[in-house]
């Protein structure tokens, strides 16, 4: 039950934030229109204040001391915020969609979004070494994660699609938000910490020893460059269907479904081949497939071939 309660809280996080990462950029610039070049700027502070806060919450979470915990108290105010944040990311008034104020209502309300998305994130994944002690229970507890994590993003990124051509972006959030808010209900009354867990490092001294670990710097730089080409095929993909292949809204639903459709099989592929030739090498692998199969995208110009490129796309995904 805590292994499943847990998980729960994994798959509002995601459902949120993968339909908000995917669409934001094709709501913002196809339907109300809002210029290019401010929504990279405004992208770019949220990027840096990301960046900062990761750290920053985290050192304060860990600080917290009340008699309902530390991360309980953080979660109890994050939750509703994130998800408020959320809807109104989606709901724009009229007011508000005017050349000359458009483009700081964006800007507020990605990073107040962004400033609870962090404190949910943070304290979420703060409780997972302290609710699951043994090797045995953490990997149980890891794998119904990741399986609720999948479920996230079939939802928040193949199906919202056929959500928002029916209903709208603003129905679209307004069923996500509710989704989400149904799978914390469920999460948070199972929260469980451990008193006794407490980081002795100050946050200047916890800067400094990731800092000069050299291992850190190699992961985070190919993480980066991974994070950069998924995303740019997340975020690209409602505009290379509708500008590139001429295709509606839902078709989207098409391409993504089919990179998740090879993707959950070829997991097991690539869990032989990392016993095979060892998980550096088929990590390698898959990041050198997944981007050569990414430069296909140029070729389909209708709907059946670009699905055969996602599903190869699939393979490494």
């Amino acid at each position: 039950m805590k292994k499943w309660r847990y998980a729960s809280g994994q798959l509002g996080l995601t459902l949120v934030s993968e339909s908000f990462g995917t669409y934001l950029a094709f709501f913002y610039l196809e339907k109300l229109g809002l210029s290019a070049a401010f929504y990279a700027l405004a992208r770019t502070v949220y990027a840096f204040w990301d960046a900062i806060n990761d750290p920053l919450f985290g050192h304060l979470s860990d600080r917290t001391k009340t008699r309902l915990g530390r991360r309980r108290p953080w979660l109890l105010v994050g939750v509703p915020l994130f998800l408020l944040f959320y809807l109104l990311v989606f709901w724009v008034p009229d007011w508000a969609r005017s050349p000359q104020v458009l483009p700081y209502y964006f800007a507020v309300g990605i990073v107040l979004y962004e400033t609870m998305a962090t404190v949910v994130w943070t304290n979420y994944g703060a409780l997972f070494p302290e609710m699951f002690r043994g090797l045995s229970e953490r990997a149980g507890a890891a794998a119904l994660k990741r399986g609720t994590e999948l479920f996230g993003f079939i939802l928040g990124i193949a199906v919202a699609p056929l959500v928002y051509a029916q209903v709208g972006f603003l129905g679209m959030a307004l069923l996500f938000a509710a989704l989400a808010f149904l799978a914390f209900l469920y999460f948070v009354p199972g929260i469980q910490e451990d008193p006794k867990s407490e980081s002795s490092l100050g946050l200047r001294e916890s800067f400094r020893l990731v800092l000069a670990n050299r291992a850190f710097w190699v992961v985070a730089l190919v993480g980066l460059l991974f994070e950069f080409g998924r995303t740019v095929i997340q975020t690209g993909m409602a505009f290379y269907a509708k500008h590139s292949l001429g295709l509606p809204e839902a078709a989207t639903t098409f391409l993504f479904a089919a990179v998740f459709l090879v993707a959950l099989p070829s997991v097991f592929l690539w869990g032989r081949l990392a016993g095979a030739l060892g998980g550096k090498r088929a990590w390698r692998l898959a990041h050198l497939f997944m981007g050569l199969a990414a430069l296909l995208l140029f070729l389909p110009q209708s709907l059946i071939p670009a699905i055969l490129v996602g599903a190869l796309v699939g393979v490494g995904f």
